[in-house]
């Protein structure tokens, strides 16, 4: 009689446990079980994991969200050095620069850029200040000061804000970490009682071929994963099931907030390979 691998599932990445169980799935279809216990198991998983699904999507956001603000500080930084820049040149003694630094200065004071307001609210008056400062009067200023690398870069930095932004959507990604790991672990119950049940009907059907095929071929699958935590441990969690249905090693570390699933330490992002399996949503996370 086969039995399931059972990797500890909580030492997964998000990104890892996501592919697993997208995997699973696809598995399942293609073995085409019709027992009705199975199938109601199935309908379960499906639902959780439709859960879990939109939930790392979310918490993925919160990538995007580091993204805008660091290029909100770099907007910011490059508009308070190009204000200064107008303002020193102001009192000079050169009549040339003072006309040009007093025009441009009446420029931003008519918008009053507030860096510290709101992310929209303040890309609304950069666009209006940028608007101003693009006419080819206050470019001729600009460049006269010597300031026009700096409206170069802090324009290229307010794009950057606004395509950031406009990606990021309305989600309140900050929110769902802990919305994640709660799927996650719906996923993993409704998982581990539906392999269980695969395991049950292997014991007592009068036809067992298929579901030893099945066990046998997400095995497979599941080496990898199982291979990937022995690396990570550097040693062997491989072993039979434990009470708690995730096998192999029982010792887990806290889940960090900031990176539900994956055992506390936070690892960086790297390119999906067969040692980093999948980035789950649409496949393709960068």
């Amino acid at each position: 009689m086969a039995k399931f691998i059972r990797p500890n599932k909580n030492l997964l990445k998000n990104a890892q446990h996501y592919a697993m169980l997208d995997a699973f799935i696809t598995v399942f279809v293609e073995a085409g079980f019709t027992v009705q216990k199975l199938v109601s198991l199935f309908a379960i998983l499906k639902s959780c994991f439709s859960e879990e699904d939109r939930y790392y999507m979310l918490a993925r956001a919160s990538e995007i969200i580091a993204r805008r603000n660091a290029a909100d500080t770099k907007r910011d930084k490059l508009y308070t050095k190009l204000y200064a820049l107008v303002r020193l040149w102001r009192n000079s003694g050169n009549s040339a620069f003072e006309a040009a630094a007093e025009a441009l200065v009446k420029v931003f004071r008519l918008y009053a850029v507030n860096t510290s307001a709101q992310i929209d609210a303040e890309s609304g008056q950069m666009d209006n200040l940028i608007n101003d400062l693009s006419t080819a009067a206050m470019q001729a200023n600009i460049e006269t000061i010597g300031g026009k690398w700096l409206f170069d870069e802090m324009k290229a930095a307010h794009e950057e804000v606004k395509s950031i932004r406009l990606e990021q959507g309305q989600e309140e990604s900050e929110k769902v970490a802990g919305a994640l790991v709660k799927a996650r672990k719906a996923c993993d119950e409704a998982y581990d009682n539906l392999i269980s049940a695969i395991e049950a009907f292997d014991t007592i059907a009068d036809d067992p071929a298929p579901y030893e095929a099945f066990i046998l071929k997400w095995n497979g699958t599941l080496k990898i994963y199982q291979d990937m935590l022995d690396r990570k441990s550097g040693g062997s969690t491989a072993g039979t099931a434990n009470p708690d249905g995730n096998g192999g090693s029982t010792t887990t570390t806290p889940e960090n907030p900031e990176n539900p699933g994956t055992g506390g330490t936070t690892t960086p992002t790297t390119p999906d390979t067969p040692e980093n399996p999948g980035t789950g949503g649409t496949g393709d996370e960068g």
